[in-house]
């Protein structure tokens, strides 16, 4: 760098770095000169009641079937909130029947969006305060193309998590929920759109979202993508992506309250 030039420094930290504040020095070195300043990097802890996304898995499936099951990185925290998000190929003959996990943790259905006549149902299905689990399954009465997410949040109400949800499904070369309001402060939202019929990429176009790895099975095609955001003050909010070409699709929407 060079007189009258800046420049940026970035630290990247990972929920493992303890709080408290760390004194270094950065020192620059010239053809003539060398010049050294301190500074102070300042850790804060996480809020309890401040939601954060702790992992993230899925599954696909190579032929139809009547259960997938998706396996985390490590074992989930107890009392962490669980959610799926799942794009099965079957339209409205074939919802999700149940999803179990490892720990027998009770699973409700947010929503199942599809049309009929349409391939596309997509669905959201969640467990709050749950026991800590390594696998997740969803099943299916009559086998069938299916792709899901599975998130683990911390800092999530442990009664009554669920704050409003919406969603829909359609056909066209753009998705989108609906929209919801977040009722408080400090929500998780979380959204996902399901494709069908076509492997084609999905890109997110809801601002804000954090969105996570599109998934996509092989054979009938079905694939999901999913997003995240925090909302400090509470606003209208949809989830919405757009693809090339036209296809079966549903989208769905669910905001979560924070813990107290």
């Amino acid at each position: 760098i060079t007189a009258g030039q800046s420049s940026t420094l970035t630290i990247t930290t990972t929920t493992a770095t303890p709080a408290g504040t760390t004194a270094f020095s950065v020192t620059g070195t010239g053809t003539s000169a060398t010049h050294s300043t301190p500074i102070s990097l300042t850790v804060n802890p996480i809020a309890a009641n401040t939601p954060r996304l702790v992992q993230s898995t899925g599954a696909t499936e190579t032929a139809a079937a009547t259960s997938l099951t998706a396996t985390f990185p490590a074992a989930t925290t107890a009392g962490d909130l669980l959610v799926v998000s799942a794009s099965v190929y079957t339209g409205a003959t074939n919802h999700i029947s149940s999803v179990t996990d490892s720990a027998g943790n009770t699973w409700t259905r947010i929503g199942a969006y599809n049309v009929s006549g349409h391939n596309s149902d997509g669905e959201m299905w969640y467990s709050p305060n749950a026991a800590s689990v390594t696998t997740i399954t969803v099943k299916t009465a009559s086998a069938a193309s299916m792709a899901f997410a599975v998130q683990e949040f911390s800092g999530i109400a442990t009664s009554g998590a669920l704050d409003v949800s919406t969603g829909t499904s359609n056909t066209s070369n753009a998705a989108a929920s609906g929209a919801v309001t977040p009722t408080v402060a400090n929500a998780l939202v979380l959204g996902f759109v399901a494709g069908h019929a076509s492997a084609q990429a999905i890109s997110v176009t809801a601002p804000g979202f954090t969105t996570l790895p599109q998934l996509t099975s092989t054979g009938s095609i079905a694939s999901v993508i999913t997003g995240y955001q925090i909302l400090t003050t509470p606003s209208a909010q949809s989830f919405t992506g757009s693809f090339g070409s036209a296809m079966y699709w549903a989208a769905g929407i669910a905001v979560f309250k924070p813990g107290s």
